[in-house]
């Protein structure tokens, strides 16, 4: 795609953003709508589009490609991990935001907003690609990202063995069944899944915005290391996630989905997370809406390598 039209898409993307923070403004949307929706997506929705994406016939091609993505995604996982460790002192965060950068820079919006976005640039196939990068996504989420914001307080004891249960995980695992015994669901049963999965993108848009509406605007952008953090969320981190792994992959579409993950704005949960932990959910807050307006024009401009 041009950037023009990657441009057009993301802008098209972030004017769902906006009346998403419009109607919660306004008072149509409440807090309990907004996290109602918002479990709609995790628990209904994103598990609809992960099993429908996945309704195709047995592909070897299609499954190498899935298992590069784990491999590779995993790895890319493992050097975030490490280096969330020491990123926190680069920028000489305070004490009290060291927990939340470190997660940040971990854990992208790769749900909400990755689905859209990869699904928009390279149609179906890439939605199987992604529900494989997500799978890892939420295994981490809650077991590593549990374990950075508990602190020493909680450990392991914070990481339910539940998290093999959530509807990201469980989807994935149906889905992948369905793909490798190439089982075909009937119209009856797949219609439905597949009209659930096309509420994803618009609805994910607008609860984002209904999110990021309950931050005071006066206090959004006072914070220059919410700035650092979101050059390297939206550029740092892709760009380099491109130039080590164009050296050992062959795969363009495969390259492409790792590294427009890599390019997505800063987890929404973060914030969600952040205060069921008691760390810092301003800041959190605060640097998921910074990353998703700088995203504008970050994405298209990364997905020009990758497209």
């Amino acid at each position: 795609m041009e950037l023009g039209a990657l441009f057009h898409l993301v802008l098209t993307l972030f004017v769902l953003v906006l009346v998403g923070w419009a109607v919660r403004r306004i008072g149509i949307f409440s807090d309990e709508v907004t996290a109602g929706l918002s479990r709609f997506l995790v628990n209904i929705a994103l598990p609809a589009l992960v099993i429908d994406s996945m309704q195709i016939p047995f592909d070897p091609a299609l499954a190498g490609e899935g298992m590069a993505v784990a491999v590779f995604g995993a790895a890319c996982y493992l050097a975030a991990i490490a280096f969330a460790l020491v990123f926190p002192g680069l920028i000489r965060a305070r004490p009290d935001e060291r927990q939340v950068f470190s997660f940040l820079v971990i854990f992208a919006n790769t749900g909400f907003m990755g689905y859209p976005i990869v699904r928009a640039i390279w149609g179906e196939g890439a939605i199987f690609l992604a529900a494989i990068y997500n799978l890892l996504f939420s295994f981490l989420l809650f077991t590593v990202g549990v374990l950075i914001l508990s602190g020493r307080g909680a450990g392991w004891r914070g990481v339910s063995p539940r998290v093999l249960l959530s509807p990201g995980i469980v989807s994935v695992g149906i889905g992948l069944s369905f793909f490798l015994l190439s089982v075909d669901l009937p119209e009856v049963i797949g219609g439905p899944l597949r009209m659930l999965g096309d509420l994803t993108t618009p609805l994910s848009m607008v609860v984002i915005g209904a999110l990021l509406a309950r931050l005071d605007a006066r206090t959004i952008f006072g914070n220059p290391r919410v700035y650092l953090f979101s050059a390297v969320r939206l550029l740092v981190m892709p760009l380099a996630t491109f130039a080590v792994l164009r050296a050992v992959l062959d795969d363009p579409l495969v390259l492409g989905v790792l590294v427009m993950m890599a390019a997505m704005p800063g987890a929404t949960n973060a914030a969600l997370f952040a205060e069921e932990y008691g760390v810092n959910p301003e800041l959190a807050s605060q640097a998921v809406f910074v990353t998703t307006l700088f995203c504008i024009v970050t994405i298209p401009l990364v997905a020009t390598l990758v497209t």
